[in-house]
């Protein structure tokens, strides 16, 4: 229950996405995405879990048996936001819809570990 309301005050709200993106939510982007959240939660733990960047992208690719994470660099808009629990993890996962092309990509964010999760760890 307290983790609830824990995710209920961090959390903004957004304000539901419109076909066209607005000019005035747009900002420049340069970092690695990948192609679907499932993907980009498995990117943000292999991260976390010391790789860097680029053998993150490969270790992704491998278990995808194809390339669905790289850099990506443009302009974007946020256009949805959830949380998602994986492995005893909270995750911010966040898709990015670029102007110009339209294309889709998502980013995660390891939030914190959730607490009594059998997967979750103590310090």
């Amino acid at each position: 229950m307290i983790a609830a309301a824990i995710i209920a005050f961090a959390l903004p709200v957004l304000p539901a996405s419109d076909a066209q993106p607005s000019e005035t939510r747009l900002f420049a982007v340069n970092r690695y995405l990948c192609e679907s959240a499932e993907y980009a939660v498995d990117f943000a733990a292999a991260v976390a879990g010391d790789q860097e960047e680029e053998f993150a992208k490969n270790t992704v690719g491998k278990i995808a048996k194809r390339e669905v994470c790289g850099r990506y660099v443009g302009i974007a808009s946020i256009e949805d936001q959830r949380v998602v629990v994986n492995d005893g993890f909270m995750y911010k996962l966040t898709a990015l819809r670029f102007h110009g092309d339209g294309k889709l990509a998502w980013v995660a964010e390891r939030v914190f570990a959730v607490e009594g999760h059998p997967n979750s760890w103590r310090l």
